[in-house]
């Protein structure tokens, strides 16, 4: 019995067809079955019932899959370890991060520290909705998620708490709520609103503050790519609520303090339990070191961005 086979198995159990596991494991359809076939010999067990060109795990392929996942991930987490005997002059570390919380004054000094320590190893950056990061890091497509703290994690998921940000209105540059001391939320009613999407974290933790102050958001325009509401805030006729980080740097658009503040706290996301390579573990700590600076300074905002942040 060979890991390759087993991966093999793995991908065809998961997807429930040859054709798709053959893809997802970059070989031909007809190796991948001879694999399989080669390894139900091996055991004298049939794994699959194939019916047709439909297949269905059997009782044994059950039982085998729980093993046979322990023993690839113990299989990679070894080479990793291996790996890790080496000095850091390559690899990749990569990391989630939630839609909404955008490259902030944190994350870059974290970014920029880190190459200046480990200039060849590569930080890779996906965007993604909150609720997609936690599977992303049981299939590890990604290595650490940075998002907003959730009330109840996974067992599997290990959540520390970074800081917390603010919700703020978005307006264009000389619009009338620009420059104002703060603004009210039912004040933000009266004009053209273009908030996040209803399945993004951010727009949940919004209308449960305006349900809190009696009211009910009623947006124009709803869209789950932040950029884009950015792009038509900077417009001038539209108002938006968005997280403090969301918006910084961008040229066009002020942020407006809320008059009942809407806190937002962070916190980065590993698996629980799981072997973390030296260029993870690094990154970690350089994290944490930076947000620990940051809190203690003992501002609310950040004198060279703009970025609040709030010690929890």
């Amino acid at each position: 019995m060979e890991i390759r086979q087993l991966r093999y198995f793995v991908n065809a159990a998961k997807t429930l067809s040859f054709t798709e596991a053959a893809r997802r494991s970059n070989v031909a359809q007809s190796t991948l079955s001879q694999q399989i076939k080669q390894l139900e010999t091996e055991l004298d067990v049939t794994l699959f019932h194939r019916v047709g060109k439909h297949i269905q795990l059997t009782a044994e392929g059950r039982a085998l899959l729980i093993d046979a996942e322990k023993i690839i991930d113990d299989a990679r987490q070894g080479l990793q370890r291996l790996a890790d005997m080496k000095e850091l002059k390559g690899g990749n570390v990569s990391i989630g991060l939630a839609s909404g919380l955008g490259i902030s004054g944190v994350l870059t000094d974290v970014l920029t520290e880190y190459n200046k320590v480990y200039p060849m190893v590569t930080l890779t950056i996906h965007q993604v909705a909150a609720p997609l990061l936690p599977n992303l890091l049981r299939r590890h497509s990604i290595d650490l998620a940075i998002t907003f703290l959730q009330d109840d994690p996974d067992d599997d998921l290990q959540s520390t708490q970074l800081f917390g940000t603010r919700i703020c209105a978005a307006v264009c540059e000389h619009h009338p709520l620009d420059n104002r001391p703060s603004v009210s939320m039912e004040q933000l009613t009266h004009h053209p609103l273009v908030l996040p999407s209803r399945n993004l974290y951010i727009r949940t933790v919004i209308d449960k503050a305006a349900q809190r102050q009696g009211l009910e958001l009623h947006p124009a325009v709803e869209i789950d790519d932040l950029s884009h509401i950015i792009y038509m805030v900077r417009g001038g006729r539209w108002v938006s609520l968005l997280p403090d980080v969301a918006t910084l740097s961008v040229r066009g658009i002020s942020r407006v303090p809320l008059d009942t503040p809407i806190p937002i706290p962070t916190s980065v996301v590993t698996l629980a339990g799981c072997y973390q390579r030296k260029a993870v573990t690094e990154f970690l700590r350089l994290l944490s070191r930076t947000v620990r600076l940051f809190t203690q300074l003992g501002n609310e905002t950040c004198d060279i961005c703009g970025e609040t942040f709030i010690s929890e």
